[in-house]
């Protein structure tokens, strides 16, 4: 049996599930109401997203011409979400309730090459 180390912010936790090479990472996250997370892109890494409870607004911006797509989502009809390599994204709580999110990334995360870049959608 491993403990697992639960992250915690002003936004919520953050927890680091499974960790598989040539897999990739699974992690579940929630969020505050109001609470934003990302606001970031990767060069290499896939991100696959799905709220599995609470209310999002889910807004990806293409860093090649600026188009922005949104979605609002809810738990209540779960859907899975693919953000775009090199497209900044942000998922924000936009319900009254705590948000729970599972993500799915294709690399295990590397402190030492994080290929997570900064940056307003």
């Amino acid at each position: 049996m491993k403990v697992l180390e639960i992250k915690s912010d002003e936004r919520g936790n953050y927890l680091e599930v499974f960790k598989i090479p040539g897999c990739g990472q699974a992690s579940y996250a929630t969020s505050k109401p109001g609470a934003i997370r990302g606001n970031h892109y990767h060069k290499r890494k896939k991100e696959t997203i799905c709220v599995i409870e609470g209310e999002a607004l889910i807004r990806m911006r293409n860093r090649e011409n600026n188009e922005i797509k949104e979605c609002r989502v809810s738990g209540d009809k779960p859907q899975v979400f693919d953000m775009p390599v090199g497209w900044t994204h942000s998922i924000k709580n936009i319900g009254k309730e705590e948000l729970k999110l599972l993500i799915w990334a294709n690399e295990i995360f590397d402190p030492n090459n994080p290929d997570t870049y900064a940056e307003e959608v």
